[in-house]
């Protein structure tokens, strides 16, 4: 029985690193943070905490949501944590809960990480989160319901918001209302999350404060509001800005936007879009404003828009230059683009290289190809069935590029498109068919392979590693069904962090890491499994 009790303080120790307490509202006593006997308020909870600690909060199993009704705050002079002991406050196991807020959740404080909960403004007048300190991490939240911004921040770094659903901020007088508005700050991070239905932007990095080196990445951004929502992402004065494999759709002329999906505005430099995929909206990209320097364009997929207010002139477009240098834009497809294809503004586009695009069934122009000035090279590009194109001596021209399924906007290529090896030969032979396709995604020739049923990835596991005992070295191996970002931390028996073997996005599949203790001591060890909201814990020994 003794061992048992000290294998579970080892345990514990090794997640959390410091205290766990319990925050449950249907207790009928204050509480003191135990088990058996929880704090009665979320905010009593979060006064006990130190760095390592973890608040785990009741709710309900099933659907319904237990509800607090609290306000909640952390100033510059609560603790914070660190970096190996962050400050977590997290849903316990899979109940759900609904956190009703007063009032603005303040964060002044540096490491705390909010997990599974859902924030809720019911209706009120003011921001839900304001991030101020640095190191905060939301993941796998909700938050909804608001009539100002959902996150609203000011000068904060290395904030994360990972696989969050945000929605629902809207307000009656002629302002905005954003998903998340970053005003100011480094290497903040937006990955995973789904956000819709908002006024303004469902993503705005503000000019007031310059954002540097912000990534916004994996998530699914769209309205439902019609003409009542902005822009997927607009972006002002950022500095170094990468943004990748986001779904953007939904978008309509509005009365202070034109309903274009991606918005770079001026004094943004160092911008990165790729992988992008853009539909069902009033325009693609917009880059307008000036003073806008080396913006890369590549591997999207711009495609289905449509023109509101029967005007295919201006509206329905693919992208939009306006004062921009340096620029890179190639290995885009963009497929069935009713308004103008490309709209050159008087700013025009300085120093452009476009190639391996691959165009179809667009329209005109707006504007004149002479606003493109400096070092202009435009070929090896596919044109079909475009009302106009911009001649290359290296171009392929026709009437059907040959999709696998146009009719469900699957833009890959089937094995008979003539864009097929197409590309630009100077970007080498590191391709299939030794040569770049065009457009924004590579043939590929597959196989139909059959799997047995027992192959299939259902679920998350971490395994028991191979061998145990170890010296030094040991393999550890783990599954995820989806795909999601994921890291895999060592700990020892103090619940210190030794050593970080996994920490970036992985896609499905089966995954194999050897772990080397060689620089480590003898003694019991744990690792940790964390993709998304799941976690799995095991126990491992190195015996010199």
């Amino acid at each position: 029985m003794l061992k048992l009790a000290t294998l579970v303080f080892i345990f514990t120790s090794f997640l959390f690193a410091g205290k766990i307490y319990y925050t449950d509202n249907q207790n009928t006593s204050s509480g003191d943070g135990s088990f058996s006997n929880p704090f009665q308020t979320i905010s009593a909870g979060m006064n006990a905490l130190h760095a390592g600690d973890t608040l785990f909060v009741r709710g309900n199993p099933g659907d319904a949501s237990r509800v607090y009704d609290e306000n909640l705050s952390l100033s510059d002079s609560d603790p914070n944590g660190t970096e190996a002991n962050p400050i977590v406050v997290i849903n316990y196991k899979d109940e759900k809960v609904q956190i009703v807020l007063g009032g603005s959740l303040n964060i002044y404080a540096n490491w705390w990480e909010f997990n599974g909960l859902h924030f809720d403004m019911d209706n009120k007048t003011s921001d839900a989160i304001k991030p101020r300190g640095d190191h905060l991490t939301f993941r796998n939240c909700e938050i909804s319901n608001g009539q100002r911004d959902g996150f609203d921040t000011n000068m904060t770094d290395y904030l994360l918001i990972e696989n969050c659903t945000i929605h629902g901020f809207d307000r009656s007088d002629r302002y905005d209302a954003h998903g998340i508005i970053l005003n100011g700050g480094h290497n903040n991070t937006i990955r995973g999350n789904t956000i819709y239905d908002c006024k303004g932007d469902c993503i705005q990095l503000y000019k007031a404060d310059q954002n540097y080196d912000t990534v916004i990445e994996d998530n699914d951004l769209y309205t439902t509001m019609g003409n009542g929502s902005e822009n997927a992402i607009d972006i002002k004065g950022t500095q170094g800005c990468t943004i990748r494999n986001n779904k953007m759709h939904g978008f309509h002329d509005a009365d202070d936007s034109d309903g274009v999906a991606l918005k770079i505005n001026k004094n943004s430099d160092d911008i990165l879009v790729e992988k992008n995929d853009i539909y069902a909206s009033n325009g693609g990209i917009r880059i307008t404003g000036g003073e806008m320097d080396r913006i890369t364009i590549q591997f999207n997929v711009i495609h289905d828009l449509h023109v509101d207010g029967g005007d295919s002139s201006k509206y329905g477009y693919g992208v939009q230059f306006d004062g921009v240098n340096d620029v890179i834009f190639k290995s885009n497809t963009f497929a069935n683009i009713p308004g103008p294809l490309f709209w050159i503004a008087s700013g025009g586009a300085t120093n452009l290289n476009i190639k391996n695009n691959l165009f179809y069934n667009s329209n005109t122009f707006k504007g004149s190809t002479s606003d493109f000035d400096g070092m202009v090279s435009i070929d090896y590009n596919g044109w079909f069935n475009c009302v106009e194109t911009i001649s290359g001596s290296h171009d392929t021209n026709g009437s059907d590029p040959m999709f696998l399924d146009e009719a469900e906007q699957d833009y890959h290529l089937n094995s008979a498109s003539p864009a097929i090896d197409m590309g630009d030969p100077a970007e080498g032979t590191a391709f299939p068919g030794g040569r770049i396709d065009l457009g924004a995604f590579e043939y590929k020739e597959t196989t139909s392979i059959a799997f047995p049923r027992q192959n299939i990835i259902n679920d998350f596991k971490l395994r028991p590693n191979y061998p145990n005992p170890f010296n030094p070295g040991t393999i550890i191996n783990y599954q995820l069904p989806i795909a999601n970002y994921v890291e895999l931390r060592i700990f020892n028996a103090l619940g210190q962090q030794v050593q970080t073997l996994v920490d970036q996005r992985q896609e499905v599949g089966m995954y194999r890491v050897r772990f080397d203790g060689s620089s480590l001591p003898s003694g019991i060890y744990f690792y940790r499994l964390r993709a998304g909201s799941f976690i799995q814990i095991r126990k491992m020994t190195l015996l010199r």
